[in-house]
Parts: C-alpha cells; sequence; structure tokens
C-alpha cells in the first residue's frame, strides 16, 4: 500500500500563504473531478487527500491531458513534485486551502478512499502562517489515522523573515469559482508623470517563472527590457490602443499589455531599463504571434495594476538572451522564435513591397548577417525599423524575438514585436567582435539553400490529401502545430496530419438533426406529441436523424492534440452511422463501450483545419478534421523510403 504524506495539508494550512513546494508530497485524488470553464486551456478542480485532511487541488496545463483521458480520475494517487499553496480568507471561517499542482507522477489508482480525511476547520488554524511549518500535527486525526509518516520533510520557498508575506489569492478574472478581491489600490502618479518610489520595507517578491493563471496576489521585481510605441486598432467590433512591456527578473521573461484605458496613465510610467515592484495584473494564456519572449503566459494591466519604481536595480538582470548560432536554423520550424548576435555583413536598400494576401504596400529592407558557425543568413526589417536602419556594416548586432522562414532554405524576420541592439555590452558580443576582426572578415560563408529542411507554412484548401507530394509538403507534426500557431491568424489555415486516435469523448457523441433533405438543424423534441421540431424548416418529425459532433484526442512521436469531427469523418473512424450508435448507447452500453475502444489506437491521415474562435472573451484555436483515411501501409513505406533518400 502506497502511503500518503500524512499530515502534509495541515503544514501548508499553517505555513505562510502563496508559498511553492519543491519535495514529493504523496496525495489522493478523493473527489469527481470537475472541468474549469472559461479557461483559455483545459483546467480542473479536485479535492486531495493526505489520509487525514483535504483540499481543493487545481490541475492545469499539461497535467490536464491525464484527466481528459482518466489516466488522473478519482482515487488516483499523485506524487506532486512542485506545488504552489495559497490561501483565501472566508468570514467567519477557516481559510480555505488551494494546491496549484505543477509537476506530478502518477502512482497509480485505488478502487477507494485512502484513510477518513477530513475538512480543515478552525481548530487547524491554531499556529497558522506562523513563519514556518509546523513540526507536529494537532487534532484527533493524527492519532487515530493508521498511515505514517514518510521520511521526508517538504521544502518551502519562503520569503525572508524581515518581510511580510503576502497573502495569495486563487482565481482570478477566469475563475468561475472564487471571486476576486481587489484590496489594494492603484498607485499612479498622474498622467505624464513617472512612477512613484517604493517606500519602507521591500515587499514579498514572487518569480516571474511561477506566475500563472490560478494566483491573483503576488507581486514581482523586474526590469522593463523593451517598450513598444503606443498602437490603435479600428475594427468592426472594437476599437481601441495598446502597448506591451517585457519584464525580465532573475527567473526568467514576461509580456505585459496595457489597453485603451489604462494606456495614458502606465505608459508613462515604464521607462526602459529601469526596475518595478508590479502587482495587481491579469495572467493570461499568451498569444504567441504577438510575443517575442519564451513564456506560456502574459500580463494583461488593468486600473488595479500597482507599478512602483524600484531604486535598488543591482540584483535585477539587463537582459536576457538565448541566442542560437546561425547554422543551427535548419533545426527550427517555420515561425519559431529565436535570439540571434551577428555581425552585419551587408545592408540593403529600402524596397516596397505588395502583400499577395491583401495587395497592402509595405516598407522592406533586407541584411545579410553572419556568424562563428559559418553561415550567413538573410534577414529582413520591415516597417519604421526598416526605413531608420543606419547600422553601418561589420557591427555586432543581437536580435531578440526573430522569426525563422524556409523561403529559399531558411531565412530570419524581425518582426513589431522583436527588438534589436547594436554592439551591445556583453561577453559573447565582445568575442564575437574579436573572432570577426582575426578572421571572420576573411572567411567564405555557407547559406541555406533550396527547401532544406520544414514543410513550410500551412495552407492549400480544405479539400482531400490530394497526391503523396501534396500530401507530404503540408504535413505537420503535432509540435509543429503548436510552434508554428497554426489556427492563431485570421483565416482558417489546413494542413495534414498522421496520427493514432488516443482517445475518444463518450460524452455528447452526436446531435439530433433534422431528417429533411440538405438540412441537418438540431432538432428540439416536443414532449407532448413526442415529435421533433425543426425551426428552419417548420416542420415536425417522428424521428431525428442523428448526426456525429464529437472530439478525439490524436498523438503522434512530437505530441498530442484534440480534434472534432463532424458526420463524416465520424462514421469513418467509428465504422457505423451516429443512428446505430445512438441506438447501440440506448440498448447495450457496454457493446457501445467496446465499439469506442475499437476505434481507438488506429493511425489515420487527418486533413484539418484550424481557426481561432473566441467565446465568453477567451480565444481558442479549434482544428477540425474534413477528411480522414486509414494508413495505405505500401504507400506509407515507399514515402518514408523517399524520405530517407533525401538525407543522403
Amino acid at each position: 500500500m502506497v502511503e500518503l504524506s500524512a499530515g502534509e495539508i495541515l503544514r501548508f494550512h499553517q505555513a505562510p500563504s502563496n508559498i511553492i513546494v519543491t519535495s514529493p508530497c504523496v496525495f489522493q485524488v478523493v473527489s469527481p473531478i470537475q472541468s474549469l470553464p472559461n479557461q483559455a486551456t483545459d483546467a480542473y478542480r479536485c479535492m486531495v487527500s493526505d489520509g487525514e485532511r483535504m483540499s481543493l487541488a487545481v490541475i492545469p496545463g499539461k497535467l490536464s491531458a491525464m484527466v481528459a483521458d482518466e489516466t488522473i480520475t478519482r482515487f488516483t494517487i499523485l506524487k506532486i513534485n512542485k506545488c504552489s499553496v495559497s490561501k483565501k480568507e472566508r468570514q467567519g471561517s477557516t481559510p480555505m486551502l488551494f494546491i496549484l499542482i505543477q509537476d506530478a507522477e502518477i502512482l497509480g489508482t485505488v478502487d477507494e478512499k485512502i484513510g477518513n480525511p477530513v475538512k480543515l476547520t478552525e481548530q487547524d488554524d491554531v499556529g497558522a502562517d506562523s513563519g514556518a511549518p509546523q513540526s507536529s500535527v494537532a487534532g484527533p486525526a493524527a492519532a487515530e489515522s493508521p498511515i505514517s509518516r514518510p521520511a521526508y520533510q517538504p521544502q518551502y520557498q519562503q520569503p525572508p523573515a524581515q518581510q511580510q508575506p503576502q497573502q495569495s489569492r486563487f482565481g482570478g478574472a477566469q475563475s468561475s469559482f472564487m471571486n476576486r478581491v481587489d484590496d489594494i489600490k492603484p498607485k499612479y502618479s498622474g498622467m505624464g508623470g513617472s512612477a512613484p518610489v517604493h517606500t519602507g520595507a521591500p515587499p514579498s517578491v514572487h518569480p516571474i517563472s511561477d506566475l500563472n493563471p490560478y494566483h491573483n496576489k503576488w507581486t514581482i521585481r523586474a526590469r522593463v527590457t523593451q517598450k513598444t510605441s503606443i498602437k490603435s486598432w479600428n475594427k468592426p467590433t472594437s476599437q481601441g490602443r495598446l502597448f506591451s512591456v517585457n519584464l525580465l527578473d532573475d527567473s526568467g521573461e514576461i509580456r505585459a499589455t496595457t489597453f485603451t484605458q489604462q494606456v495614458d496613465k502606465l505608459f508613462p510610467l515604464l521607462e526602459t531599463g529601469k526596475v518595478y515592484y508590479i502587482s495587481n495584473a491579469q495572467v493570461r494564456m499568451a498569444k504567441q504571434q504577438f510575443s517575442n519572449v519564451n513564456n506560456q503566459y502574459e500580463l494583461t494591466f488593468d486600473d488595479n495594476t500597482t507599478v512602483e519604481l524600484c531604486l535598488e536595480q543591482a540584483n535585477v538582470p539587463q537582459e536576457h538572451y538565448n541566442f542560437i548560432p546561425l547554422a543551427s536554423l535548419e533545426k527550427f520550424e517555420k515561425n519559431q522564435v529565436v535570439d540571434v548576435l551577428c555581425v552585419l555583413r551587408d545592408a540593403g536598400e529600402v524596397a516596397e513591397i505588395t502583400s499577395r494576401t491583401d495587395d497592402r504596400k509595405m516598407i522592406k529592407r533586407e541584411l545579410t548577417i553572419v556568424d562563428k558557425s559559418g553561415f550567413q543568413v538573410r534577414a529582413s526589417l520591415w516597417g519604421t525599423e526598416a526605413e531608420t536602419f543606419n547600422v553601418p556594416v561589420e557591427h555586432v548586432v543581437a536580435f531578440k524575438g526573430m522569426r525563422v522562414g524556409d523561403f529559399g532554405g531558411r531565412t530570419l524576420s524581425l518582426p513589431s514585436v522583436g527588438s534589436m541592439t547594436v554592439n551591445p555590452d556583453i561577453p559573447e558580443a565582445h568575442a564575437l567582435r574579436g573572432w570577426y576582426d582575426a578572421e571572420g572578415r576573411h572567411m567564405s560563408f555557407q547559406s541555406f539553400r533550396g527547401a532544406g529542411g520544414g514543410a513550410g507554412g500551412a495552407g492549400g484548401s480544405g479539400g482531400g490529401i490530394g497526391s503523396a507530394e501534396n500530401f507530404e509538403a503540408q504535413l505537420k507534426t503535432m509540435a509543429q502545430v503548436g510552434a508554428e500557431n497554426i489556427g492563431a491568424r485570421d483565416t482558417p489555415e489546413f494542413f495534414n496530419l498522421k496520427g493514432t486516435i488516443a482517445f475518444i469523448r463518450a460524452n455528447n457523441l452526436a446531435y439530433p438533426s433534422c431528417p429533411g433533405e440538405n438540412c441537418s438543424k438540431k432538432v428540439t423534441e416536443d414532449l407532448s406529441s413526442g415529435q421533433w421540431r425543426c425551426e428552419k424548416c417548420e416542420r415536425s418529425w417522428p424521428a431525428p436523424d442523428y448526426r456525429y459532433i464529437f472530439s478525439f484526442n490524436v498523438s503522434d512521436d512530437t505530441g498530442q492534440n484534440w480534434l472534432q469531427c463532424f458526420n463524416e469523418v465520424g462514421e469513418v473512424l467509428l465504422g457505423a452511422t451516429a443512428n446505430e450508435m445512438i441506438e447501440l448507447q440506448r440498448v447495450n452500453e457496454v457493446a457501445f463501450g467496446q465499439k469506442l475502444a475499437d476505434a481507438t489506437f488506429k493511425e489515420y491521415k487527418f486533413r484539418c483545419k484550424a481557426k481561432s474562435e473566441t467565446f465568453n472573451e477567451v480565444t481558442r484555436v479549434r482544428i477540425s478534421a474534413t477528411n480522414a483515411y486509414p494508413i495505405d501501409y505500401v504507400a506509407e513505406t515507399a514515402r518514408l523510403s523517399r524520405l530517407i533518400d533525401s538525407y543522403n
């Protein structure tokens, strides 16, 4: 029998709020797992137990896939390697404890609850927030529980003793089970001024790398490394202004954006190069197409956001780069973001080109850059950057947030969210300068030629798979779909996938549709007459015609993703009509379940459409399978043989 970490939840409760636990704890899921609505990504909540007490837990991010495929379910035992713990005060009651599970392993699933865990009570508040974990467990549960205490003790990352720890309240603007508490007033110095200077003891600071949407009470100390100009947008559905900043501390970077109402307040406060204490901003999933920062989250500043100037700036990094050699660009997919340190070999003239998609006029300047790897690459600047560029050749340039292209081999492009620093005062730049002066100036450099690497961008139409050559040209892996932000643009994008069905969601497998010709609208049952009514056709029918609409999980060797399919694809995958499946579910649940099981772990080629959709102000990319074809293993063997030959 696996031993749970008896007494751990009580220790969490009696420790300061907003702590990070970095050594293992073993808990059991003891309640049904429920999804959190209105989230940018799948997230779930449940109750977990240490055998003595229970606490609410949130399962976000990469672990949510294991909930969706029921790998994590009720009575599953988890070894939690990293979690953050916070508390929400409740009037007249003990604070509510929240555990955000950030990294966990599955130890197994048993048939019943282990021990007799109870909820935290007011008696458990003794010693709470004392500044250190308790060494013993109070209350009768500790004496009665048969579960022994594991030998390890959790390690807490707490604020320094002289600082007052901030309480962290779970939830935020996107949580449906908790109301946000705004008890800190915004601190602005007024329009056109500068940020107020923080006075008094330094606050407890939270590392940028640990920010997530489930904590809404934190303070970061970060340097502004990049600040955009104020930009405007005017669409049929909305209009406004915005600007963004990149924030950096010693744990990582994050992008923060300010919208219409707060632009005039915050734009003068934030200056590039200065360090600030920032709190009370919303943490959301990042829109990677607008960011040059490697972080899955981003901040949104609102009228509750607090910005204070920090005079102690020595311990905050000036800039963070993750430089890659130009020779390694072939390893990166199209539209991935990279940092490059290079020498400017040549700079072309400004040119005006016309976009093929919308006939828009654009300003472009092409550069040739080189580095110590012995490669030269064409890099493009756009708009104002192209017009104002006046860097002399043979100077060292650091580019941050360059996007990889595959036209003619490999190219780079500096988007509006990228940045450029000439002759940066960093050791890597000095070393590159010395190398170029000694030998690089006289070298001959290699170039990327042809279509070496990458299959190109998503495109084409939503038809069938097409020829083997067309299929391979638009074939994507799961990793490429995410890295290239396929579906995040304004128009739908089409691409091909090859993967194995790992799971089919049985809930709401089909909907009752109108049996009328050329109509597939949903019909509703009139309970008084037993007829099914179609409002579009204005007719009633004795029975509906069921049509598939369900989600299924597809995986390949690089990752997994959820796809949605409709009637035609559903019939291919399940080998039966929706009417047959609904009837089978009604008369024989076991046979229905077996039919779904038989459809899993089969490999298909999929023609897919990815489109960005917004619901309740949350934008997600929905991927639909428009066609599905079983694998022709003779043709697939020939394709793989050609692929192997291409590497020679």
